[in-house]
């Protein structure tokens, strides 16, 4: 196949800087950086996105949203009642659907803006000579085994056979060893902390930390209500708990007197891999969460859960809540506009966005289970001030960017033992390393599908979300290739295809004073048969969260 290159708009040196940080350069020295500048890839792949065109209709006013001729309503078309509508169908819009069938109430729709649900947690199924098929995700990749304080999905765990009926997890869904290495001082080592050259004093302050994520981990208010747990709906919002929410990870690591750098990495890495926030801008509240809520005995072992993963990560579990669902979800459907019937029904108008046919459902209650800045334009504008109230809320929510890319490899690169594993990061850098997607496959040897992950960690993300955007394929995989090219000189020859995903609005992050801010709280209220789903509402971005914010909106349904 002739490839041919193509102008990058960039200096190599300044595309990696923006998005992987001067620390890479310092790792590719200036040597390396201009003979490794290839001006033509010798693969080809795709950049994919969510679809961002709605967002911005719904930043006009509600009249002007279905502009243009082609979305012109069918007036002859019926208009469809439910007893509900989920709009949203990640995995809290596909949580509240399960909770409803549970409850009874199967007269309900989920109204998906993408061809397929699951929002960050969706997957892409490869095709390759070296190994047939393989998933791999774009997203959470892992759930940790949840602790018997949340039954809710411990249950539905079991339905999907995850766990059996003693709570035990199926063995091939526990990530099998090894489970991650680490390249330091050029040469892989078991473990996320490069151990094998610490000092005493690092061991001394790993062990003190640990001590400490399981104190924490111990701790309840007078209530008897834990500090850290998962779901945070049961986390006690004790005075003495919030003040950690007034510092940053970083400053609370400083107080303590930690000052390790193996141990200051990896409370980094940490903060950036669950949040996308470097340890100085994430909440220490959040950063002490991270920690503390995955022990599952902390009176017995710091150890943290085991880790529950497949393939395509938690798009498994997406699998499962679809399955349940059935044709009850609709995707390509962009909801732009709700308004309120006299009755006191909410009327819907969507756009299919295949088609650009227009559609109307009735409902007795909406869920809406999309972030928060979707949310509150899709209110009702009768709703006036509360509505402006709500979009004011908004704006105090951070969302952070990603970019994640699928490597198809057709073999893998010569190394030297560690063999690969589940896991695979490098020490001290800006991106997060890669997961090897076939890894639960038990193929050891062969190609495979590698997902390579990178938070974006600047201190202005309106602007480094514009930026990413404006990406080419070209550039996204020549800064895939660069990292990537750290541990394994020669990985260009052995990728047969790369795809990127751009995530402008991945997650929400934990900034500092977040989990404390009144208006978090009281964005998840309901609004009369309005309700509110999605993990923004906890202020971090996680399975358990989305699930059990999914549930309460679905129980706040039934009780109508």
């Amino acid at each position: 196949m002739n490839f041919q290159p193509r102008r990058l708009r960039y200096t190599r040196r300044d595309l990696l800087s923006s998005v992987l940080g001067a620390g890479t350069l310092a790792c590719l020295g200036c040597n390396s950086l201009s003979s490794r500048w290839s001006g033509a890839l010798p693969f080809t792949g795709s950049v994919l996105t969510p679809n961002r065109d709605v967002g911005h209709r719904l930043r006009v006013p509600t009249a002007e949203r279905f502009a243009s001729a082609s979305d012109a309503e069918n007036p002859n078309a019926d208009i469809r009642h439910a007893r509900c509508v989920i709009i949203g169908g990640g995995v809290a819009g596909l949580a509240a659907g399960y909770e409803l069938l549970k409850s009874g109430i199967d007269d309900f729709l989920i109204l998906e803006l993408e061809s397929t649900p699951g929002g960050t947690s969706r997957s892409t199924q490869y095709q390759s000579d070296s190994f047939g098929s393989l998933r791999a995700p774009w997203g959470a990749h892992y759930l940790p085994l949840p602790g018997t304080h949340n039954e809710p999905l411990r249950n539905f765990l079991r339905e999907c056979g995850v766990l059996d009926e003693s709570g035990a997890a199926a063995e091939q869904m526990l990530c099998r060893d090894p489970e991650e290495r680490v390249w330091a001082n050029g040469r892989w080592q078991y473990g996320l902390l490069p151990m094998g050259d610490a000092t005493t004093e690092d061991i001394s302050q790993v062990e003190r930390f640990q001590k400490e994520m399981s104190d924490f981990a111990q701790t309840r208010d007078a209530n008897d209500k834990p500090w850290f747990v998962l779901p945070t709906s049961r986390a006690s919002d004790d005075p003495e708990s919030l003040a950690l929410d007034q510092l940053s990870m970083s400053q609370w690591m400083q107080s303590r007197e930690f000052d390790s750098p193996r141990l200051l990495w990896l409370v980094d890495h940490s903060c950036r891999d669950d949040y996308g926030l470097r340890a100085d801008q994430t909440s220490a509240w959040a950063g002490i969460f991270y920690f503390a809520s995955r022990m599952l005995d902390p009176s017995q072992s710091t150890e943290s859960a085991p880790v529950l993963t497949w393939p395509e990560g938690n798009c498994f579990l997406v699998d499962q809540l679809v399955r349940k669902i059935g044709d009850r979800i609709e995707t390509d459907q962009a909801v732009l506009s709700m308004s309120e019937l006299d009755s006191g029904t909410l009327s819907l108008s969507a756009l299919n966005t295949q088609t650009q046919k227009r559609s109307n459902v009735t409902a007795d209650s909406v869920i809406l289970a999309v972030p928060q800045f979707i949310a509150c334009r899709l209110l009702p504008d009768s709703l006036g001030e509360v509505k402006q109230n709500r979009i004011e809320m908004a704006q105090s929510f951070q969302y952070g960017s990603w970019l994640v890319a699928n490597i198809v490899l057709r073999d893998r690169p010569k190394e030297n033992e560690p063999a690969m594993c589940w896991d695979n990061v490098r020490y001290q850098s800006a991106s997060l390393g890669y997961v090897n997607a076939g890894h639960q496959t038990g193929s050891d040897h062969g190609g495979t599908v590698l997902t390579w992950y990178q938070a974006l960690t600047t201190h202005d993300t309106a602007l480094t979300r514009t930026e990413l955007m404006t990406l080419s394929w070209e550039e996204a995989a020549e800064v895939v290739c660069s990292d990537l090219e750290i541990m394994h000189p020669n990985i260009r020859e052995h990728i047969e295809a790369m795809d990127v995903m751009v995530w402008g609005h991945a997650m929400i992050q934990p900034t500092v004073g977040s989990r404390s801010n009144p208006l978090r709280t009281r964005a998840s209220q309901s609004i009369g048969n309005i309700h509110f789903a999605a993990s923004d509402l906890s202020g971090v971005a996680l399975f358990e969260e989305a699930f059990d914010h999914g549930r309460r909106a679905a129980q706040a349904v039934a009780q109508i």
